[in-house]
């Protein structure tokens, strides 16, 4: 581990800026300009100081969450209000990061929805339904959540659960192309907002806990057509390698036929750098042990490359740059660049923290590592009692909510949680915290521990502010510097997505969509993620303003019982094997774990609160986990054998049976422990 002395951050200054601003236009962007969407290379450099628009994921290409807006700011906070609400038809809530130019918002919902939005008022511009194929996929959970769009010449892109990339029409939301992602899109499909950047669209998509063999892939952005593909774990050793990085990659693999457990996905954040011209992004772990379904007999090992891995690749090629190992089971998420002076030298790096909680600085350049320490090491002094007789220290983790580099504290904000019940588990009886970071003492400068463990991505501001929403609904400001809040408003929905602030005619907004969108409240405790309101509150676009005066438009939530189930008819030993059926079919990866759900039985998009279960669907239970009777919203039928990739043996009635019973043995806990 690399340490060093309190140095300065730097910034890329204004000048450094336009120049390569002006060498881009002169080079790639002697294009005619659009009306709507306009977005280029030379644009998002040049604009990046003013801070007007949203153009890119981040709001510039080191994905820094970062806005040099002022005219909100620490002293005046307080007089935030609200400028406008909008509610949008997501029933699984939002998890998007909207993108705003030249005053239209262009955010994405549940089901692969697009909209675009005016920024002053609120008004819907357009929409378009991609209408996405739950019936062609094998784990439809990929459609249901969409974390939103890159913007670039004229054209909205996004990528869609069924695996295709569309390219719309800024102006009209006309359907100009749609081009497939994945080569099988039955496995899986994206849910990430792909990533612009020379003349490419960038995306990956999920599917390493269920055998998918991950990859980048880059799509031309005018015409639609596969650029390149970059896989990022070897196939087939018989067969050629796709490129030679691979073959290094397939010496770190052994075990029984290693190259079917697939991994390494990119189905987060991706980031595009002008400066080296490489794409950086993080991989998943390889496919977990537990979950090899009917593949458990296999036992593979080594270091699996480039499973959990920080990849850069050459932006016009897809050629092989570097890799960095954060850890063989971790996923890896947000890829922050930025300029940093250390003892003088500037240097070009990567800052990221995997799931595993530990934050990490790279060279851009080479990926040499700088430094990494343990984020859990800034409240160790924090012990919590985890028995009478001895206490723990909370293990610290990241998910995929963005952080946050602000260039004038030079701290990083980052949105973790505490796992405190089970410090190596995965958000067992987990908190949140938020944590100001600096990279260079490698240490906190503050922390706020926070009731849920599931949270909102972060904003900072040039009027030392930071912005994040909470699962509890309420959206805050803080103190950039002190950490002290400043500013609070309770908005009735658990909050999943990313804040983003813009400038529409003088006056500056700061946007948070809001809806239970995590994607982790199908595989996940619930609980932890939201209250048993705000888990049933509206999806919104709400816009704040200095000054704002439209009434809060508070939601009447109205908390469900849990209906009578049917009576429990099975003995334990049935019960028990239908919770083995649950596990073995990979149940939990649609819905959770103890069905924790959302707290109601709720179609037309999204997946039930099995604890729910009406008496019609009882009745059908057997053709639709067997026959595939509901396909079409996305559930598969297990008896022919077209389950999840890692499951190929049919689901037997006797199986069904049981899962029958342990579902109805669920509910009945739920029912006796209803308020």
């Amino acid at each position: 581990m690399n340490r060093w002395k309190a140095a300065a951050l730097t910034t890329t200054p204004i000048a450094v800026l336009t120049a390569m601003a002006v060498a881009i236009a002169a080079s790639t962007d002697e294009q005619p300009a659009v009306k709507a969407g306009n977005v280029t290379e030379a644009r998002v450099i040049a604009e990046a100081p003013r801070g007007r628009n949203w153009p890119v994921l981040g709001g510039n290409f080191g994905s820094q969450h970062y806005s040099p807006l002022k005219q909100i700011n620490d002293k005046n906070v307080h007089e935030l209000g609200l400028a406008w609400a909008l509610d949008i038809d997501s029933p699984m809530g939002l998890a998007t990061e909207p993108i705003v130019v030249d005053g239209t918002i262009y955010a994405t919902a549940s089901m692969d929805r697009v909209y675009a939005v005016d920024a002053a008022s609120g008004r819907v511009l357009w929409q378009f339904d991609p209408h996405v194929r739950l019936s062609v996929m094998r784990n439809s959970w990929a459609a249901r959540t969409n974390r939103g769009v890159a913007v670039w010449r004229g054209k909205v892109y996004f990528g869609t659960g069924d695996c295709r990339m569309f390219a719309l029409d800024a102006a009209t939301g006309r359907k100009l192309w749609d081009s497939p992602v994945c080569v099988d899109s039955t496995q899986t499909g994206s849910t990430g907002a792909p990533t612009i950047g020379d003349g490419k669209v960038y995306i990956g998509y999920n599917g390493s806990d269920t055998g998918v063999r991950g990859s980048l892939v880059a799509i031309d952005a005018t015409t639609g057509k596969l650029a390149w593909r970059f896989w990022n774990v070897p196939g087939d050793p018989s067969k050629p390698f796709e490129n030679p990085a691979l073959e290094m990659a397939a010496k770190t693999w052994s075990g029984d036929h290693w190259w079917e457990v697939g991994g390494g996905d990119v189905w987060d954040s991706i980031t595009y750098d002008p400066t080296t011209k490489y794409v950086i992004y993080g991989t998943a772990g390889a496919t977990p042990e537990e979950l090899y379904g009917d593949r458990a007999h296999m036992k593979v090992s080594g270091p699996r490359l480039f499973a959990g891995c920080i990849v850069a690749v050459k932006a016009d090629t897809g050629e092989y740059a570097w890799h960095y190992q954060t850890n063989i089971r971790t996923e890896n998420f947000h890829v922050l660049v930025t300029d940093v002076t250390i003892h003088g030298t500037r240097r070009h790096v990567v800052m990221t923290v995997p799931r595993n909680g530990t934050f990490f600085m790279l060279d851009a350049k080479s990926g040499e590592l700088i430094s990494e320490r343990d984020l859990a090491t800034a409240h160790a002094a924090e012990l919590t009692p985890v028995s009478t007789n001895a206490v723990q220290r909370p293990r610290s983790g990241h998910n995929w909510w963005p952080m946050s580099y602000n260039p004038i504290t030079h701290l990083v904000y980052i949105p973790t949680y505490d796992d405190v019940g089970r410090p190596n588990g995965y958000q067992n009886q987990a908190t949140g915290r938020l944590i100001a970071w600096d990279p260079l003492t490698e240490s906190a400068r503050w922390t706020i521990p926070q009731p849920l463990s599931t949270n909102s991505g972060v904003l900072s501001t040039a009027g030392n502010l930071v912005f994040q929403g909470q699962g509890t609904g309420e959206f805050d400001a803080y103190a950039a510097d002190r950490g002290e809040k400043l500013w609070s408003i309770k908005t009735g929905s658990a909050i999943d997505s990313v804040p983003v602030t813009y400038v529409v005619g003088n006056d500056q907004y700061v946007l948070m969509p809001v809806g239970l969108g995590s994607a982790s409240r199908m595989f996940g405790p619930v609980s932890t993620m939201a209250t048993p309101e705000s888990r049933l509150g509206p999806s919104r676009l709400l816009a704040f303003k200095l000054g704002g005066t439209m009434p809060f438009p508070y939601p009447h939530v109205i908390i469900p019982p849990v209906p009578r189930p049917p009576d429990q008819t099975a003995d334990a030993a049935t019960i028990k094997r239908g919770q083995e059926v649950y596990g073995k079919f990979i149940c939990g990866d649609c819905h959770s774990p103890g069905a924790d759900g959302s707290g109601q039985w709720k179609l037309n998009g999204t997946i039930p609160d099995l604890r729910y279960m009406p008496a019609d669907v009882h009745d059908q239970f057997l053709a639709i986990v067997l026959a595939g009777t509901h396909r079409q919203n996305g559930m598969p039928g297990f008896g022919d054998g077209a389950g999840f990739p890692l499951i190929t043996t049919k689901m037997s009635a006797d199986d069904a049976v049981a899962l029958h019973a342990y579902i109805v043995d669920l509910e009945w806990k739920a029912f006796k422990n209803n308020p």
